[in-house]
């Protein structure tokens, strides 16, 4: 019996250290998806003589996001190979309200006060997703 209650002990341990180490350290605890939630690609052509400026912001404010908004459940942005210039960030947010306080930040809008002389066009994509158990866990690995 000891030695099963030990081994007990050891998976429970097991498991729980494994489940820590999916988690970020200092990164919030995320909400779910609601029914209103938001899936956005967001279409973001700059200037080239700002092009390493805006980087500095966009993974400033993306980083800050998903750190400490429990709404912001994923803040990726891509650089397309062909052009430099042209950003796309995948965005997903558990609810409307959750895009509105995002909006509303601080650091969104430092982001955007700073970046509006920098960029040539923007486009915001909604989407559906085509498989709604489809889960992304975006997370900030330091």
């Amino acid at each position: 019996m000891a030695v099963r209650n030990r081994f007990l002990a050891i998976i429970v341990c097991a498991v729980t250290v494994l489940s820590l180490c999916a988690q970020t350290p200092n990164m919030v605890e995320k909400e779910k998806m609601g029914p209103d939630a938001i899936v956005r690609l967001s279409k973001i052509e700059v200037y080239p003589q700002y092009l390493d400026e805006y980087m500095e912001f966009a993974v400033e404010v993306g980083t800050k996001s998903l750190l400490t908004e429990p709404g912001v459940l994923t803040m990726y942005a891509m650089q397309d190979k062909e052009d430099r210039c042209v950003i796309t960030i995948l965005e997903t947010y558990s609810s409307q309200e959750a895009y509105k306080s995002h909006i509303a930040s601080d650091h969104f809008q430092k982001y955007k006060q700073g970046t509006l002389h920098m960029v040539k066009s923007l486009e915001l994509c909604d989407q559906s997703p085509l498989n709604p158990f489809n889960k992304l866990i975006n997370t900030i690995a330091r």
